[in-house]
């Protein structure tokens, strides 16, 4: 499959269980009642290589446990974490705001007060909690970013505004 008619869907954490069954951790988060495509394509040594879902579940709003098809067992399934996974599709998956994780980058983060904090460097995509790295008066600060913070989110001018907890700035 070529690279350019899949996007990343998340990355293959641990193994689940003596089946072979393994947590797939999601680079966008998903509702309860998301379809899982029946293919799903893993990057083994740059290559996407297609394998087939027995059958999965939805365990958070970006996990999900997937049983591969011919992966039987605990050792076979080993073979397979921290790789990559892709799905059939052109474009990005974007969450509700309409943009992805990467698209981040560069974007300036203001406060609710509208005072600029700094331009977003990177982010981390910690189980559970998204976090933002900003450049803030020469240092790196890590910020939580998710729905619940988010007040203003302004693509044209390349600008988010969070509710940023008081005291965050200063550790």
């Amino acid at each position: 499959m070529f690279r350019d008619k899949c996007c990343e869907f998340g990355i293959l954490l641990k193994t689940h269980g003596v089946k072979g069954e393994l947590l797939l951790k999601t680079v966008f988060e998903i509702s309860e009642n998301y379809n899982l495509a029946e293919t799903i394509f893993i990057e083994i040594d740059r290559l996407l290589v297609p394998f087939f879902i027995e059958e999965y579940t939805i365990a958070s709003n970006q996990t999900i446990i997937v049983k591969i098809t011919d992966i039987s067992d605990k050792n076979k399934a080993l073979k397979f974490i921290n790789c990559k996974v892709y799905i059939k599709g052109n474009k990005k998956q974007k969450n509700k705001f309409n943009f992805s994780n990467s698209d981040l980058i560069g974007y300036t983060v203001n406060n609710q007060d509208g005072k600029k904090v700094g331009k977003i460097i990177n982010f981390m995509d910690i189980p559970g909690n998204f976090i933002i790295c900003v450049n803030y008066m020469n240092k790196e600060i890590l910020i939580p970013f998710n729905e619940h913070l988010l007040i203003d989110f302004n693509k044209k001018k390349e600008q988010i505004t969070l509710k940023i907890e008081n005291g965050l700035m200063d550790l």
